[in-house]
């Protein structure tokens, strides 16, 4: 049974089959997090078409940070009582460190799912799956 669009992007499978991983290592080996497979493992789509396919996916990354940080702006702010600045620095910064893996990665998922020229196609699926 093919993978819903939600559970492939959850998963960081491909976007032609939803079956092959996109990246290289898993999210927990950090020191590699950022290693992109060229081409799917399934179908064999090439991930980076052509050079700077994933410089928009700095702008979603942005994005996720942004709304991290003005989500723990006002988080500190109602919980400390308007504390020192000091404590927002506290707070955010480390957050954004250990956010930037999770944020890179899925950045460039959605920027494949979303904002690529890529479409599912059901009978890459069933071949990955032996069902055809």
């Amino acid at each position: 049974m093919p993978r819903t669009k939600f559970s492939a992007i959850l998963h960081e499978k491909c976007p032609r089959c939803r079956e092959g991983n996109i990246f290289t290592y898993p999210l927990s080996k950090v020191s590699r997090f950022s290693i992109t497979n060229e081409n799917c493992p399934v179908c064999n789509l090439r991930y980076e078409k052509e050079p700077g396919t994933f410089y928009g996916a700095m702008y979603v990354s942005y994005g996720f940070n942004v709304g991290m940080v003005v989500a723990l702006f006002i988080a500190t702010f109602t919980i400390g009582n308007d504390p020192h600045l000091m404590w927002y620095f506290i707070v955010i910064i480390p957050a954004l460190i250990l956010a930037a893996p999770f944020f890179f990665r899925y950045s460039r998922v959605l920027w494949l799912y979303f904002f690529s020229d890529v479409k599912y196609n059901p009978s890459l699926a069933d071949k990955a799956q032996g069902t055809v």
